[in-house]
């Protein structure tokens, strides 16, 4: 560009008007950014640090041509040169994108919710969403992994998935017909305004067609709620879903990298997808994205010493358990350190690790830390030990996909196992489907057995239910503590992990009396009731009526 401006007042109108079409505020203080071409957004911002003019100023000067045109490429060619070759991690974070990972395995969708910093996902919900239809070729959906298929256990694996989406199909239907016996359609309201009043009414007191629109749709949404809430207890890890992710630059590059590493087949093609599509639109922001190569060595020594360590150990089972302080710094950077590689609880580690001699000590963690290269060779989760509040939790895979969206805090699992045993809902027995359940708990408990003693362990984790259960651990300040507890005990959360949020919170207000007045807003009501929905329901139809929102899309 031969010609630089000093003020806006410099710039020609023909180019102020074309730089409307990407600002919202022409020659303000405040304005957004909208429609540049890929990478020119993150570009222009990282020129902040560095130009001397304002944004708008900079984007005219800089990343336009002569008529105010944007030049393809300028935002890229800043970026590879303060990203890559400066190294300036935090400009990775200026670019934003909108991604769509469709039909991955529920266990898939934990390697990407599991990255806390810079993304924001969003899942297809297995408490609104029936998973009773099958694909274009009449397969019902789950995964198949190509671990199992390449160990020969294809056809079995196939066999017990489908039994499971049979009995949940039935449990579902079932289950409707309960709930709307233990909710009939005559005790149902909603809450509504009429003369400026709220009122509550019932299917008799409806005075038009929207009025009855919206009790319909609430207390139809109230009943699927309640039996999807239970009738997902047996659908399989390997059940596939959609997963929506905005996130920036730096976090999909970090995204990649790790699922590279990972050991699953599912997550390393996973990355190679997203990679590909990435590419597409902010190619400079995820150059740096390589996998691993040591973690999975990492991770086979750190399973022999856990197993060494904690040999002939019978793992406890408490539902929650508000760990003990170790003491000493490193023993619990060390305990937390083996977590994720054996299947007893976070106190027993503790307390064994408190009499190991120092020198052992070392060597786990100069085993879990392996070959540094650099910096970015950064050391997993585990030495982010020593929060205040640490729990041990054994609750099933479905209470852990909402508990582990928390980020603020430092979440580590086990792997999904089946030895933990299956929390059976009492409805299902209610509905005369017990046996069935059983049935299936049964095969795919020898379905896990069979994958783990074929050496594929890690893939043995598709062979599990959503009510298996886990065990998993979180640390976390009394702040963060506040807003899980506060959240996760409210009417609307699912009934399993309402309960265990109120146990947490009563763990800690047991052992340190003065918490107590940090948490006015646990909610207490109803912790195992499976219909808690309906007043929440109740609301949102009157909202909707006085908003003129139709609430059926929902359904």
């Amino acid at each position: 560009m031969t010609r630089r401006y000093e003020r806006m007042e410099d710039v020609p109108d023909n180019i102020l008007n074309k730089l409307g079409r990407f600002v919202s505020n022409v020659g303000g203080k405040t304005f957004v950014l909208r429609g540049l071409p890929p990478e020119m957004h993150g570009g222009v911002l990282a020129r902040y640090s560095r130009a001397s003019t304002g944004l708008q100023l900079t984007l005219i000067n800089e990343f336009f041509d002569d008529n105010g045109d944007p030049i393809e490429g300028k935002g890229s060619e800043l970026m590879d040169r303060v990203l890559n070759a400066f190294g300036d991690d935090s400009v990775g974070e200026l670019e934003g994108i909108h991604v769509g990972i469709e039909d991955i395995s529920q266990i898939g969708t934990k390697f990407i919710e599991d990255r806390r910093i810079g993304g924001s996902p969003i899942e297809q919900s297995t408490r609104y969403v029936r998973y009773n239809k099958k694909d274009e070729q009449g397969r019902w959906r789950y995964l198949r992994p190509k671990e199992v298929f390449e160990a020969g256990f294809l056809d079995k694996f196939e066999i017990v998935n489908n039994r499971t989406f049979e009995v949940y199909s039935e449990g579902i239907i079932k289950l409707s017909e309960h709930f709307k016996k233990q909710l009939p359609r005559d005790s149902f309201k909603i809450t509504i305004e009429r003369n400026g009043q709220r009122t509550e009414v019932n299917k008799d007191n409806l005075n038009s067609d929207n009025e009855k629109s919206a009790f319909n749709t609430a207390y139809n949404f109230t009943i699927r709620c309640a039996a999807l809430d239970v009738g997902r207890c047996i659908l399989p890890s390997s059940t596939l879903t959609h997963l929506g992710v905005f996130g920036n630059g730096r976090y999909f590059s970090n995204l990649i990298s790790f699922m590279k590493s990972n050991e699953l087949t599912e997550s390393k093609e996973r990355a190679v997808e997203l990679e590909g599509e990435l590419k597409k639109v902010i190619p400079t922001f995820i150059k740096r994205n390589a996998a691993n190569p040591q973690l999975a060595h990492i991770n086979k020594q750190m399973r022999n010493l856990a197993s060494d360590l904690f040999r002939g150990i019978t793992p406890r089972d408490d539902r929650v358990t508000l760990v003990e302080r170790a003491g000493v710094y490193n023993d619990e950077a060390v305990s937390s350190i083996l977590f994720p590689y054996t299947n007893i609880s976070l106190q027993q580690i503790v307390d064994i690790i408190r009499n190991l001699r120092d020198e052992k000590k070392l060597q786990i963690m100069e085993t879990y830390i392996g070959s540094r290269s650099s910096r970015r060779d950064r050391t997993g989760r585990g030495i982010e030990a020593g929060y205040p509040l640490t729990f041990d939790l054994v609750g099933c895979f479905a209470e852990y996909r909402d508990l582990e969206r928390h980020r603020i805090l430092t979440q580590q699992r086990q792997d999904l196992t089946t030895q933990l045993g299956f929390i059976m809902p009492s409805e299902m027995e209610e509905i005369g489907l017990k046996r069935e359940v059983e049935e299936v708990v049964a095969l795919m408990d020898n379905l896990n057995t069979d994958l783990k003693h074929a050496g594929i362990e890690q893939a043995a984790q598709y062979a599990t239910l959503f009510n298996h259960r886990m065990r998993f651990m979180l640390g976390m300040n009394l702040r963060e503590f506040q807003h899980l507890v506060e959240l996760r005990t409210q009417p609307a959360g699912h009934f399993s992990y309402r309960s265990m949020a109120m146990e947490m919170a009563d763990k800690v207000k047991e052992k340190y009396a003065w918490t107590e007045i940090f948490l006015n807003f646990v909610n207490y009501s109803d912790p195992g009731n499976k219909i808690s929905r309906a007043r929440e329901q109740s609301r949102i139809a009157g909202k909707n009526l006085a908003r003129n929102i139709d609430g059926s899309l929902d359904l």
